[in-house]
């Protein structure tokens, strides 16, 4: 059947007209007003950050927590860390207590757009949980929800004007009074302007501002996690709407209203392993274990416990409505089984394409009914089957290339999510706080007993021994490193950053590479980083083809004791990486310390065919699986500063330079014969 032409033209029309109807950017809602009194007062804001790995990228986070101490200066705001990568607004849901309520927060930006997939009913509920354990907890506290975009949710925003899970939250946004910022419109105005392209792969180029070739910004480059360039514009958002929800007016009381929903999640918790009945093969992990350190932030990782035998199991009771589980992901995770009463049981595996050697993240699991309120009787048992783990990460186009790391078939449990209460449960045992800084772990012995030193650098010279050492040179970062920038003299082993313009940047710097090269063994180092941001330090291990031909350059394993970016003193990371064949993160911490440049402190590693134990002045703070690596290399030892943007610093400062990493001494010990 044709169309008249004017009812072509109206329906055309129609359609273009609903295509570009894109919804407010942001809604003020009742603002921020707990937020802004506070600022008023110079007093400190407690901002806790509640997501999923876009959050937890030192991405439009940090930059919105520099934004707020730039604008407020006289007010103090304190980061609570609470992202948790891969997972949605029911783990969150669960968690919020443990944390984020504990800190006592007076601002929650709460982020799952992309983490909770489609909106739904349960969305709805789940979201509403968080919103009324907060308000229950502190009536002051301003919450502030933030929708991301991924390429799959922007196809529902631009046929839709909003993202399916953005409609499902805003409806709880709008029923309790929130503020709201969706990051998407900016994104889809961008897209419809030709000036942003949504996804390239790592082989597009990119410019310092993070656009191609055309001069489009690159927003992601796996269609889900922001670029750098991608998190600036976040950021750039955020920074926007802010002024309009600090200056809305205070409500004289904010009394928590009916429900949206009758299944919202306010009864949502944790149920931890230790509360539970389980059997004798559970057993709990240390909390510097690799599977406890792999997770970013310090102390999202509930006390875990682990079973390998077929039969192992934990039991419980609860009144409530949902029950889930929560655990490590890992390679040598295999199949449970979960029965509920007298319902047909279901099995599960926390075990995913993304379970690999190193990566122990926590991944949710959730029984699928929902059982009427009513007392449950909950049984979590470990199943002999062995499940396909060759077949699971080929769907994502990895291969196993050594079977170790996988071959056992276990379950690291954190313990049981509920929408309810348990019932006959143990006490549950005091929460095990962070410790402040790495000082408030217990002392090991270093090196470790059965070594014994063999070589050396105590920087006694005038100069550097050039028969010991090569130079770092070339561009890295901000910065070109020259030999100039070494120097050794009271006893000393001097690295400058200078601001000094080559060809190719603004800055200098230097480093020193070892011609010896070394492998098993015990490493320490003790030093003192620049002052002033801008450098990042680093005492490391990698082969280096430069050193010794005739090296074995195995995987190219980079062991990095420390890495520091001086924009923040009190912290620094301890890393594992594999180069080859390709380039995989194998475990990573990052560490709470003193000022480290306001005195020298000692970092040692060390590095055996099973483990890699890091340690900060006697403290152990890390322990990586070195099985993980395949082909364990031969290695130089690196005493390096670069002028650098890791870390999310910004620019370097030009007002205390030049600027020094100053090393006492660099060691290595062999174990007695």
């Amino acid at each position: 059947m044709k169309l008249p032409a004017f009812l072509l033209c109206l329906a055309v029309l129609s359609l273009a007209s609903r295509a570009a109807e894109l919804a407010p950017e942001f809604q003020i809602r009742g603002g921020l007003p707990h937020v802004a009194a506070k600022i008023r007062a110079g007093q400190e804001v407690r901002v806790a950050f509640l997501g999923g790995s876009i959050t937890a990228a030192d991405g439009w986070r940090v930059l919105a927590l520099a934004h707020l101490r730039t604008q407020f200066p006289a007010a103090r705001f304190t980061e609570i860390f609470a992202a948790v990568s891969g997972t949605g607004s029911n783990y969150g849901a669960a968690r919020l207590h443990r944390d984020v309520l504990r800190h006592r927060p007076d601002l929650i930006l709460v982020e799952f757009a992309v983490n909770d997939g489609t909106g739904s009913p349960r969305v709805e509920a789940q979201m509403e949980g968080i919103v009324r354990q907060a308000r229950a907890a502190n009536p002051a506290i301003d919450l502030c929800f933030v929708y991301t975009v991924s390429t799959f949710l922007l196809k529902d925003l631009e046929s839709a004007g909003l993202q399916s899970t953005a409609r499902s939250m805003e409806a709880v946004a709008a029923h309790y009074g929130l503020p709201s910022l969706n990051f998407g419109i900016e994104v889809a105005r961008r897209v419809r302007a030709g000036t942003l392209v949504m996804s390239a792969p790592a082989a597009v180029a990119a410019d310092a501002q993070g656009r191609d070739s055309q001069g489009r910004l690159i927003f992601t480059r796996d269609n889900t996690h922001p670029t750098d360039a991608g998190h600036r514009l976040y950021a750039e958002r955020l920074a926007q709407a802010l002024p309009a929800w600090l200056a809305a007016p205070a409500a004289p009381a904010r009394p928590l209203p009916a429900p949206l929903r009758a299944d919202h999640w306010q009864r949502a918790r944790l149920v931890t392993v230790a509360e539970a009945h389980a059997d004798e093969q559970w057993t709990e992990l240390s909390p510097i274990s690799p599977q406890m350190s792999a997770q970013k932030g310090e102390g999202l990782v509930p006390p875990t416990w682990v079973a390998f035998e077929p039969g192992a199991r934990v039991e419980f009771r609860f009144r409530g409505t949902i029950l889930g589980l929560i655990g490590l992901k890992g390679p040598d995770n295999g199949q449970f089984r979960v029965t509920v009463d007298d319902l047909p049981p279901e099995t599960g595996s926390l075990f995913d394409s993304y379970s690999t050697p190193g990566r122990y993240y926590l991944k949710p699991w959730f029984f699928s009914r929902t059982l009427p309120d009513t007392e449950h009787r909950v049984r979590l048992e470990l199943l002999p089957a062995k499940i396909d783990k060759a077949a699971i990460l080929q769907k994502a186009g990895a291969a196993i290339t050594d079977p170790r790391p996988y071959a056992a078939h276990g379950l690291y449990l954190g313990g049981f999510l509920i929408v309810g209460e348990p019932i006959g449960t143990r006490p549950p045992p005091p929460e095990r706080s962070s410790p402040a800084t790495a000082l408030d772990l217990p002392v090991s012995p270093t090196p470790p007993p059965g070594y014994r030193l063999v070589w050396a650098d105590e920087f006694e010279g005038s100069r550097l021994d050039e028969t010991r050492w090569l130079y770092r040179t070339g561009e890295r970062y901000w910065s070109t490193q020259l030999p100039a920038n070494v120097a050794v003299h009271d006893g000393c082993l001097w690295l400058a950053g200078r601001k000094e313009k080559t060809a190719k940047s603004e800055y200098t710097a230097g480093g020193v590479i070892s011609r010896r090269t070394f492998r098993y063994g015990y490493y320490e180092a003790r030093f003192k980083v620049p002052p002033t941001a801008g450098w990042h330090t680093s005492f490391w291990m990698m082969h280096h083809p430069a050193a010794d031909p005739s090296a074995h350059p195995g995987s190219r394993q980079e062991i990095d004791v420390c890495e520091n970016d001086s924009v923040s003193l009190g912290r620094y990371s301890a890393n594992l990486h594999e180069w080859a064949p390709v380039h995989r993160g194998r475990g990573h911490r990052s560490i709470r310390t003193p000022d480290l440049a306001a005195d020298f402190h000692v970092w040692g590693c060390e590095f055996t065919p099973q483990r890699i134990t890091y340690s900060f002045d006697g403290r152990i703070v890390l322990i990586n699986d070195a099985t993980a690596i395949p082909d364990h290399g031969d290695m130089s030892i690196w005493l390096t500063t670069i002028a650098s943007p890791l870390g999310n610093t910004r620019a370097v400062d030009e007002t205390r330079l030049p600027a020094y990493a100053i090393f006492d001494y660099v060691r290595f010990y062999a174990r007695e014969p």
